[in-house]
C-alpha cells in the first residue's frame, strides 16, 4: 500500500439524530457506509444530544474522546469517558446509551471487522520535537490525523488542508509547530 495523504476537502460530513459525523476515510475504495461493505472506516463525530449509539452490527468499534465528557451505560455498567480517557473498544452491535456531561463531545472512531486489531492514541508535540510510531503486531495500516499545528513525516507534510495520512509502515513524525494529533493502527491490508 502506498502512503496516502487525504485532504480535508475529501472528508464527507453528514447529520444524524444526535449531531454530525465526518467520514475521513473508508476502505477499500468504492465501499460505502450504507452498504456496510467496508473493511475499515475512520470518522470523527460531534455529539450534541444524549441518546443511544448507532447500531454497527458486523463491526467492532474504537472510540476516543477528543473534547468533552460522556457518561455511558454498556452491559449494565455505567462509566465516564473524557478527553483524558484511553480509547474504548466495543462491538458495534452492543447497546450503548450516552449522556452528555458537557455541552457537546467531539470524538474519533475506527470501525473494523470483528476481531481485527485497532489502536489509537492522542499525542501532543512541541515545535521541533519528534515521535516514532511503534510497530503493532498484525497492523497493516498506520496513520495519523492532525488536530492542530503542522507536522512532517519523512516525505509528507500534514497541515489543516491535508490532515490525514495512511501508510503500510509505522510513521515517524516531527512537529513543525506545537501540534496535536491522533496516531492509529488497523489490522487491515485493504488497498486504499
Amino acid at each position: 500500500m502506498p502512503t496516502l495523504v487525504v485532504a480535508a476537502t475529501d472528508f464527507v460530513t453528514s447529520r444524524w439524530d444526535g449531531g454530525s459525523t465526518t467520514q475521513l476515510m473508508i476502505a477499500p475504495k468504492g465501499s460505502s457506509l450504507a452498504a456496510r461493505d467496508f473493511d475499515f472506516r475512520i470518522s470523527c463525530a460531534r455529539v450534541e444530544q444524549s441518546g443511544p449509539f448507532s447500531d454497527f452490527s458486523g463491526y467492532d468499534r474504537l472510540l476516543l474522546i477528543l473534547n468533552g465528557q460522556l457518561s455511558l451505560i454498556h452491559n449494565g455498567n455505567t462509566f465516564t469517558l473524557s478527553d483524558e480517557s484511553e480509547a474504548w473498544h466495543f462491538a458495534g452491535a452492543e447497546r450503548v446509551d450516552a449522556t452528555l456531561l458537557s455541552h457537546h463531545v467531539d470524538d474519533f472512531n475506527l470501525f473494523v471487522r470483528p476481531g481485527v486489531m485497532k489502536t489509537a492514541q492522542r499525542l501532543a508535540l512541541g515545535a521541533q520535537r519528534g515521535w516514532h510510531q511503534a510497530k503493532q503486531p498484525g497492523a497493516g495500516v498506520y496513520g495519523a490525523l492532525l488536530l492542530r499545528g503542522e507536522v512532517q513525516t519523512s516525505e509528507h507534510r500534514l497541515d489543516e488542508h491535508s490532515p490525514l495520512i495512511l501508510s503500510s509502515t509505522a510513521l515517524a513524525i516531527t512537529a513543525e509547530t506545537d501540534a496535536r494529533f491522533i496516531a492509529f493502527a488497523v489490522g487491515c491490508t485493504s488497498p486504499l
